[in-house]
């Protein structure tokens, strides 16, 4: 008999509302063709299933040997690995995402028209100010926003920036925060509906609406998607899409299924039966089963009667051994029929066939929810007879619901003390080894084998533990193509919601094997168990090789000890006569002439004799079985030595024992270094000083001490201003010294009440015990004295200083994170004005590093929404020539603040990446421009364009592969553009900034070294870095006219250019005095307001290619600005 088809499908969860139900479905249709389902999670280690980082490396081809089909689940698989299926002429479908470059079926959920359906309700409501709030991390997520957008347009309206909020995350968190950013709205300007993406971050945007005053749907009616069970439970009930994810699954099923019989479905996106919206009280409907109903007028487009019913007969017939009785369906059926009644013994059928569903509480609530809202909308108070049955009806459906619930939360607590169970299994080194799958037993699943990696290179497995299975007819050693074990795949039931799960036993540093486990599939919590299990296992496998090396240290030292003969020794219980090695003595401090009998108690610690006295107690029970311990021993001059102790008791002819033999062997090495270990965890390993943890142990005991006036605490936060040049030009062994020598100046200063401590790198941090408030800035100035003075290091000396933050307890902290963080504040505060100062923190450096983070938030904003805007302005030949070269510079029009310069925005883009994606969409822009203005323009074929580049965007990774696919859409050439560097950049590391711009040659654009003279460029790096022109910086054409040497630089320059071959442009030209002194000097090219001001791309087309006299009348003009 041929094993049944065996399906494979990659999920970074194995568990939950989208992941579970999408792996419900998924399993339903393939339980209904005979086929089975494994499941693997690909999720890496240091990410999470719902935070979507990156593409998942998994490519280990699990299970390849036994697959009939494979589906990837959202983002599960990276397209290499997708594609080396596909091309072994598996089946392959895609559900809820796609690959680009895939040419196979995709199941993907309604977004397009459940989204449009919500919000053709809200309109029909009467709502004109509709908002949507969703995130655009996942591609569902952003269909929804594209059809709430395109939906708008087809009824004449635009949606309002400030009314489409991006909350980040999905979540009821992210939804709060979304809501409170649209409640903070004017009324007048606030949204009178909301489209939400998920119905998680609806129930959060209720919550937040309901917080600040605002009633749903009077204020403000919502919208969700997804129709989960939570949402008929919120107050007011959720109006959401019915599109459930086990749709979708049950849609990939089917695709692959057809697949699989030679009847492939059409490449591309499929989606299941149209969505719906259910309409409940959010949007202003009569949905809620609490409350006043409120009467409407729009139409409601709900789920079919016949749908319904054949849905709930599909439902109550998939309870596991008890299938619906006739009764129970004739309930259903006059439920929904024209009388909506049913007897009372029908009633109690239907009930007792949902009870059935236990097993499955998503789909008792769901079918019960349904049957209640059906009710609902279909009765009216003008009928009492009939609302009155209702109402009995939907009391008996929400008894079971609850009754439901409450099995749920105590399976929950279940498997809660399963996990505690399982962790303590495999976490305690004395329950046996985790390899043998022991501690599964108790759990959930059914059968389950481990295995690890045999071979480097991953291509085989060793079964190292199986549970529920017949170990005889498993092999150890396996291709990884063939695990899970075929046997271990064969316990699985589909008809049960079971699926064989697969997940890596592996960390970022180390990679294991693989775990395999029948188990069902938990579409109500997402608590990851496999993976919890697999991270587990992780733990204790490292935990199993931390005491190997500890078990292997020890061993060494007693093989070393026993080479040195190990002390042996024999007791005489009659006699109580003590016989002793001369090891034996030198162990316990003992000379030849002390008396044994007498001497040798004494040299145990006082501590530990009741201990030694329990281990002989034991072996005399033990009668023969071997008994050690552990104890130290004091030495006459006063030093203690920890001893091994290994006894055993000898018995006589009666069995009783006489005497009592053994060894001792010394230990103390091992103990210090397990002293070590745990002086590790507590204590930064460079200089001996508390590290992080210990620091803030200590700053919380301050915190809960009583202060006597004003002498609470202080905490002095400091960052060496310097010392990354001394590490990475000394390197690291001389960077360490010198952290050394901070950490002794640093206790040197300090009393014994006082605490310093390292968090790492070049950040310390001294916790100031009862300070007066006069003295803390004393303290904290001598401590930088001390540091400042010069350190020898070698052949070297170097001098470090420190910048100081300062924060005390008459803030009224309550936690010690605040402390810290208050401290680095005024840290940072101090480094910013002038580094080697210290400043004392107060409220407005909170407020102000606060506004940072809303501006960095803004520009994030400004990038997403397209913000920035590109003005050029003219770099003009000095001999007459006509317009043909520019330089781009961006400005950000600002939606309130107006046009900004670069000045108010790029410091904050530069502190990270966000200036390189400002920087990919200026090279994409410049190069749109480029392209219109060659098209309608004559003389834009000689036109070339500057755009300066940042220290990030320089040395970014993908600088020349961004440039080239700008050129390449936009059919530039290469010899339109000329990047602009300074000279800072450049010089930072040359040689590879040479190889860099090499790289950018070749792709035919030209080079400049901008901001020329101001920074330390060598002339052999000149000569050999292949730049094009030099652009004199505007604070030497400033003076060029007065009697200062500014005039003198500049001709060396323009000589040095000559020299050197090439050119030299002068920036900030202000006045004609100055263009005239650079014309005798001979500088050909020349850009400032003299010329023009930066201007919009389409103002600039009709001059190119002309003259441009000098401006009259100079000085700033608006619109007219310095070079920037």
């Amino acid at each position: 008999m041929a094993a049944p088809p065996t399906v494979l499908a990659f999920a970074r969860s194995t568990s939950g509302f989208y992941f579970g139900e999408l792996l419900a479905g998924l399993n339903e249709e393939l339980a209904a063709a005979g086929a089975r389902l494994v499941v693997v999670q690909t999720l890496d280690p240091g990410d999470t299933a719902d935070v979507v980082e990156r593409i998942p490396t998994f490519d280990i081809p699990v299970a390849r040997d036994m697959l009939a089909g494979v589906v990837a689940v959202s983002i599960s698989a990276n397209a290499e690995h997708l594609r080396a299926l596909a091309a072994t002429g598996l089946p392959v479908v895609l559900a809820s995402h796609r690959v680009a470059g895939m040419d196979v079926p995709v199941a993907l959920p309604d977004n397009q028209g459940g989204t449009a359906a919500a919000v053709e309700h809200l309109l029909a409501h009467g709502h004109r100010r509709v908002g949507f709030v969703g995130g655009t991390v996942q591609e569902d997520l952003r269909e929804r926003h594209r059809a709430f957008v395109a939906t708008l347009a087809q009824h004449g309206l635009n949606p309002v920036p400030a009314h489409v909020v991006d909350p980040g995350d999905h979540d009821e968190q992210s939804g709060y925060q979304a809501g409170m950013e649209v409640a903070a709205l004017p009324a007048p300007e606030r949204p009178t509906a909301l489209m939400v993406a998920t119905d998680r971050t609806a129930l959060g945007v209720l919550d937040a609406l309901a917080d600040s005053g605002l009633h749903v749907p009077e204020d403000v009616a919502v919208i969700g998607f997804d129709n989960i069970e939570a949402g008929v439970f919120a107050v007011p009930s959720l109006s959401s899409v019915s599109q459930r994810f086990d749709a979708v699954g049950a849609l990939a099923g089917r695709l692959l299924l057809g697949a699989m019989g030679g009847r492939p479905a059409r490449a591309g996106p499929a989606v299941p039966d149209r969505a719906v919206v259910v309409a409940r009280g959010s949007c202003g409907c009569m949905g809620d089963l609490l409350g006043t109903s409120r009467p409407s007028s729009v139409r409601t487009d709900p789920v079919p009667t016949a749908d319904l019913r054949a849905h709930m007969v599909r439902v109550l017939s998939s309870a596991p051994d008890r299938p619906p009785s006739d009764t129970a369906l004739e309930a259903v059926d006059r439920l929904l029929g024209p009388e909506g009644t049913a007897d009372p013994a029908q009633l109690r059928a239907l009930v007792h066939s949902l009870r059935a569903l236990r097993a499955r509480p998503d789909a008792l609530h769901r079918t019960a929810n349904a049957l209640i809202e059906h009710l609902h909308r279909t009765t009216s108070p003008a009928d009492p007879v009939r609302h009155a049955a209702a109402g009995t009806v939907a009391s008996a459906l929400w008894q079971v619901q609850s009754a439901a619930y409450l099995r749920r939360s105590r399976e929950q607590e279940r498997l809660l003390t399963e996990q505690f169970q399982v962790a303590a299994g495999l976490l305690d080194s004395a329950v046996g080894d985790p390899r043998d799958l022991s501690w599964l037993a108790g759990t959930h699943v059914r059968a389950g084998a481990l295995a690890v990696w045999e071979d480097d290179d991953r291509t085989t497995v060793r079964v190292t533990g199986t549970f529920g299975l017949d170990v005889e007819d498993l092999a150890d050693v396996v291709p990884v193509t063939a695990f899970p074990p075929t046997a271990l795949v064969d316990q699985v039931r589909p008809d049960r919601r079971e699926a064989c799960f697969v997940v890596p036993v592996r960390t970022l540093e180390r990679d294991w094997g693989l775990l395999a486990v029948v188990g069902e599939i938990d579409t109500t919590s997402s608590r990851d168990t496999y993976h919890y299990w697999g991270q587990l296992l992780c733990s204790a496998f490292e935990a199993e090789a931390l005491e190997h090396a500890v078990r292997a240290s020890e061993e060494r030292y007693a093989l070393a000890s026993r080479a040195a003969n190990d002390g042996l020794w024999e007791l005489e219980l009659g006699a109580g006569a003590v016989h002793l090695s001369d090891r034996g003595r030198e162990l316990l401090g003992l000379s030849p002439e002390d008396d044994l009998d007498t001497t040798w108690v004494a040299r145990i610690h006082p501590e530990d004799v009741s201990l030694v006295h329990d281990i002989g107690r034991d072996a005399v029970r033990g009668r023969g079985t071997p008994v050690e311990g552990e104890f130290r021993v004091v030495h006459p001059d006063g030093s203690t030595r920890w001893l091994l102790v290994r006894c055993l008791g000898v018995p006589n002819t009666e069995d009783w024992v006489i005497r009592l033999v053994g060894s001792l062997a010394d230990i103390q090495a091992r103990k210090e270094l397990e002293e070590k270990l745990r002086q590790g965890a507590l204590y930064d390993t460079v200089t001996g000083l508390p590290n992080r943890r210990l620091f803030l142990d200590r700053l919380a005991v301050a915190l809960e001490r009583p202060t006597r006036g004003d002498r609470g605490f202080a905490v002095v936060f400091l960052d060496l201003d310097g010392f990354k040049l001394v590490n990475d030009s000394l390197g690291h062994l001389l960077g360490d010294e010198l952290l050394k020598v901070v950490a002794q100046r640093l206790r040197d200063e300090l009393r014994t009440v006082d605490t310093a401590a390292r968090f790492g790198g070049d950040e310390f941090a001294v916790l100031l015990t009862a300070p007066s408030p006069e003295e803390v800035l004393v303290v904290a100035r001598r401590i930088q004295e001390r540091i400042s003075a010069p350190v020898q290091l070698g052949e070297h000396e170097v001098q470090v200083t420190a910048s100081v933050g300062i924060t005390t307890s008459q803030v009224g902290y309550r936690d010690a994170e605040d402390v810290l963080r208050d401290a680095d504040t005024a840290m940072y505060h101090a480094k910013g004005t002038e580094r080697g100062t210290a400043s004392v923190f107060d409220p407005e450096m909170h407020t102000r590093a606060t506004g940072r983070l809303r501006t960095r938030g803004e520009l994030r904003r400004a990038l997403a929404e397209g913000q920035f805007v590109v003005h050029y302005q003219p770099v003009v030949a000095l001999d007459g020539r006509g317009l043909t070269h520019l330089e781009a510079l961006v400005r950000w029009d600002h939606p309130e603040r107006g046009l900004l310069m670069p000045g108010a925005f790029l410091a904050a883009m530069e502190e990270n990446t966000s200036v390189v994606t400002l920087g990919r969409w200026l090279l994409d822009e410049v190069c749109r421009q480029l392209a219109v203005w060659r098209s309608a323009h004559p003389h834009a074929s000689e036109v070339t364009v500057s755009i300066n580049l940042s220290h990030r965007e320089f040395w970014s990774a993908d600088l020349v592969p961004a440039l080239e696919a700008a050129l390449a859409t936009h059919g530039v050439p290469g010899e339109c553009l000329v990047l602009e560097i300074t000279e800072r950049v450049v010089m930072t590391d040359a040689d590879a900034a040479s190889t860099i711009m090499g790289a950018l040659r070749a792709t035919g654009v030209g080079l400049h070294i901008d901001d020329f003279g101001t920074g330390q460029s060598s002339l052999h790096a000149l000569r050999t870095l292949p730049v094009d022109a030099l652009k004199i910086d505007g604070s030497f054409i400033d003076e060029i006219t007065t009697a200062g040497r500014a005039a003198e630089l500049v001709e060396i320059i323009l000589h040095m250019g000559r020299v050197l071959g090439v050119g030299v442009i002068a920036e900030q030209v202000e006045t004609s005095a100055q263009a005239a002194r650079l014309r005798e000097m001979g500088c050909t090219d020349a850009q400032g307001w003299l010329y023009a001001s930066a201007l919009p791309g389409e103002q600039i087309g009709p001059l190119l290619g002309s003259h441009l006299p000098e401006l009259t009348g100079t000085g700033p003009q608006e619109g007219i600005q310095p070079v920037a």
